[in-house]
């Protein structure tokens, strides 16, 4: 499994050194209504906005890891709440209604 891995990142850093090399012309990246105005070669602008995709997306995912994790957390307070504050069998807790 490892030996497969290596190859898998061999390959994948072989295309990305192709990739450079082969798009190495200058290509002008401005933000219209703002004055900045930047020559970057076409691979470093593919780089960067792969790199700013990949950390947004983890970022992101991270975020929505934290608030399943918070939801899990309310849910057993909830539960834990409602198993302590039966008074006997047969008695239905009150659970309030869901949060929207």
């Amino acid at each position: 499994m490892r030996f497969l891995r290596v190859l898998f990142a061999a390959l994948l850093l072989i295309i990305l050194v192709v990739f450079a090399v082969s798009n190495r012309q200058g290509v002008t990246v401005s933000l219209e209504p703002l004055p900045f105005i930047l020559d970057l070669p076409l691979y470093l602008l593919v780089f960067l906005v792969f790199l700013a995709g990949l950390i947004l997306g983890a970022a992101y995912g991270r975020l929505n890891a934290w608030a399943a994790a918070r939801h899990k957390r309310q849910m057993q307070a909830q539960k834990a709440a409602a198993a302590s504050s039966s008074t006997g069998p047969g008695t239905l807790p009150s659970v309030p209604p869901p949060a929207i």
